[in-house]
């Protein structure tokens, strides 16, 4: 079975008040934050890109969102 798209839905319903696309795996954007997570070419895994205004926010975000990847 493969979990990447479950895991992508789970995230993205998760995150469903953010404004998402999946162009490249799905992204979702927040006024102060956003990120996106992609199934790696070259490994079996998720490759998560996140950005925000604060480096704590980041930090946070990041840890929640991660959390979700690795359930």
């Amino acid at each position: 079975m493969d979990l990447v798209p479950a895991r992508l839905a789970t995230i993205a319903a998760r995150y469903a008040d953010g404004h998402q696309y999946e162009l490249d795996g799905l992204s979702v954007e927040y006024p102060d934050w956003h990120f996106n997570v992609r199934p790696s070419n070259t490994e079996p895994l998720l490759r998560l890109n996140l950005e925000a205004t604060t480096s704590q926010m980041m930090e946070r975000k990041r840890d929640e969102v991660l959390a979700l990847i690795r359930t």
